[in-house]
C-alpha cells in the first residue's frame, strides 16, 4: 500500500501593495515585482492604499509621492501612525526625489528606502531585499 503523499505547505509569496496614479508605472512595477516572486495589488492613490493596509496584511508598500486625493507624503504619515505590528515597510519610487527632498519633507523619514524614477529592476529588487533583511534582523 503506497504511503500517503506528504503535503508540504509552500510559503506564500510576499505581498506588495503598489501605489501610483500612473497606470503605466503600476504595470511596470508589478511586472518587475512579479519577476522577483512577489504577489502584487495595485491601487491609484494613497487613500485606496491606506484602506488596503488597514484591511489586509502587506509585506511591503511601494508608493509614488504625487497623487490625487491622498498623496504619498500623507500615506507615509498615516502608515507611520499604525502600531508597529501592522506597519508595513514603505519604499518611495518617485520622479520628485532629489538630494534635498528628504531634508525638506520630514515625512520621508518614515520610508524604508527612496528611489528616483526611472528605477532599474535590479536596483528596486535589491532595495526590497535590503528592506526585508533589515526587518528580519530587527525581529
Amino acid at each position: 500500500m503506497p504511503a500517503d503523499p506528504i503535503s508540504v505547505k509552500k510559503p506564500h509569496p510576499p505581498r506588495v501593495l503598489v501605489v501610483d496614479d500612473a497606470s503605466g508605472m503600476r504595470t511596470y512595477l508589478r511586472l518587475v515585482l512579479e519577476s522577483g516572486g512577489f504577489a502584487c495589488t495595485e491601487v491609484s492613490d494613497g487613500g485606496e492604499a491606506f484602506d488596503e493596509v488597514l484591511g489586509s496584511t502587506y509585506d511591503l508598500v511601494i508608493t509614488d509621492l504625487e497623487m490625487p486625493n491622498m498623496d504619498g507624503f500623507q500615506l507615509l504619515s498615516a502608515i507611520s501612525l499604525l502600531p508597529t505590528a501592522r506597519r508595513p515597510p514603505v519604499i518611495v519610487v518617485s520622479a520628485l526625489l532629489d538630494e534635498t527632498l528628504a531634508e525638506r519633507r520630514p515625512e520621508l523619514r518614515a520610508a524604508s528606502a527612496l528611489r528616483a524614477t526611472p528605477v532599474q529592476p535590479a536596483d528596486l529588487l535589491t532595495a526590497i531585499g535590503n528592506v526585508f533583511s533589515r526587518r528580519a534582523a530587527s525581529r
